[in-house]
């Protein structure tokens, strides 16, 4: 299986976000071992851990963890299984050009090769593309 590491700058990566900090943590070691068939340096991109101050009280945490990938269309054949199985599942992919892709596992059910084009950096005619490479959506 893939590693563990926290260097952000390091080729594609992929972002989980969920309310259920385990849910989370759970589905990115499930994608991690599915992209470590393809991927053998796929990692765990664990974020620096965010402190609150003195709260009591607050809105529902969200859990990111995300993976860190070297591309490929193997590796996008296999995020693209892996989010068709639940279409709820939302992910957010990042080049390292910056450009974000935001999908659901209902558009790549609806689109099976949306992933692979975006990680090839053909993303003309995807609207859920950040076109201004800030990372950002």
């Amino acid at each position: 299986m893939g590693t563990t590491h926290t260097d952000t700058a390091a080729g594609y990566r992929i972002s989980l976000m969920d309310e259920d900090p385990l849910r989370a943590r759970r589905e990115a070691r499930e994608l991690l071992a599915t992209l470590a068939e393809a991927d053998p340096r796929a990692a765990l991109d664990i974020p620096h851990q965010h402190t609150v101050a003195d709260t009591d009280k607050g809105g529902p945490v969200t859990e990111l963890i995300g993976l860190v990938f070297s591309g490929g269309s193997l590796v996008a054949a296999g995020i693209q299984i892996w989010l068709a199985r639940v279409p709820q599942r939302t992910v957010v992919i990042t080049r390292p050009d910056g450009t974000t892709l935001r999908v659901s596992g209902r558009e790549v059910r609806a689109n099976d090769q949306l992933i692979e084009r975006f990680l090839s950096g053909n993303n003309s005619g995807d609207a859920d593309a950040d076109e201004d490479g800030s990372g950002q959506e």
